[in-house]
């Protein structure tokens, strides 16, 4: 749900991220406000606020509107598709407002998926919109935001062409993460295994096609950790240093850990923690 914005020049890179303003947001009182204005949705126009926030030389802009994102949680609501629409709607509306245009916009997964869909549709003609490059990324093919071809003609107020196979349609449902990956410019993925994979029948979810015709503009970027800021040796914040040599702060911080999440044990048991989705797709 997140469109990063990159702006390049010879001398520096201009990184700037926007996000809906969702309720659960905790920093609040550091939002600068910008302006606000509508946002298509369909045959009607929404209210977009614009907040800003600059964070370790990152520029994070939000987008306002209650209806759709002051609510306890992220998504997994009934109208996500129209929620979804309007933010990535939004996200091209919202460069009439700021003082950049961006050479690249990252979209992540179906919530953005619209992005590359609409910056083609309404606005590659205008001088500002017309070098701007889209990557898609992909993070798990299987959430795909899957839709009637009705609410999708709707929101979108295109010609039924596009709800083709060529373009939107699978499985008898419209699906943004399919638009997406048609109308972007590159395609990335979590790792160069999972864009091999995700171009095969097994784990493609029907997108296998598309992808596999478009595998020369799709790239798998591991995924992976910064090795200096997450250094047991060096990392203030965790209960006591160590090293390959020197071990003993590891039991420490393991029970630290243990006695934080409220668990129970002795120095002999174990403790396995894994980052990941509780999903079958990844092993559990």
């Amino acid at each position: 749900e997140i469109a990063q914005c990159l702006v390049g020049s010879e001398m520096c890179i201009r990184d700037s991220v926007i996000m809906p303003l969702y309720g659960d947001l905790k920093f609040r009182d550091r939002l600068e406000y910008i302006t606000n204005y509508s946002v298509p949705v369909g045959w009607r126009s929404q209210y977009c606020g614009l907040f800003k926030a600059e964070v370790d030389g990152v520029t994070y802009y939000f987008l306002d509107n209650e209806y759709y994102f002051k609510r306890r949680g992220l998504y997994g609501f009934y109208d996500d598709g129209e929620r979804f629409a309007f933010f990535s709607r939004a996200v091209l509306e919202t460069l009439f407002y700021i003082d950049f245009t961006p050479d690249i916009i990252n979209c992540n997964d179906w919530q953005t998926a619209l992005v590359p869909v609409y910056l083609n549709l309404y606005y590659r003609h205008l001088d500002k919109f017309n070098r701007i490059k889209t990557i898609f990324t992909i993070h798990n093919i299987a959430y795909q935001g899957k839709f009637g071809f009705d609410f999708f003609r709707d929101l979108l107020r295109v010609e039924d062409r596009y709800f083709t196979s060529e373009f939107m349609e699978l499985n008898g449902c419209a699906a943004f993460l399919k638009a997406g990956c048609v109308f972007a410019d590159r395609l990335s993925t979590v790792s160069p295994s999972y864009a091999d994979e995700i171009c095969t029948p097994y784990f493609g979810e029907g997108l296998e096609g598309i992808l596999s015709a478009r595998r020369h503009q799709l790239s798998g970027i591991l995924n992976g950790i910064d090795k200096k800021l997450f250094n047991p040796y060096t990392d203030q914040l965790i209960a006591k240093r160590y090293d390959k040599g020197h071990l003993k702060g590891k039991q420490v911080c393991k029970e630290s850990l243990m006695f934080d999440m409220g668990l129970q044990g002795g120095a002999d048991t174990p403790l396995v923690a894994m980052v990941s989705r509780m999903t079958d797709q990844k092993g559990f």
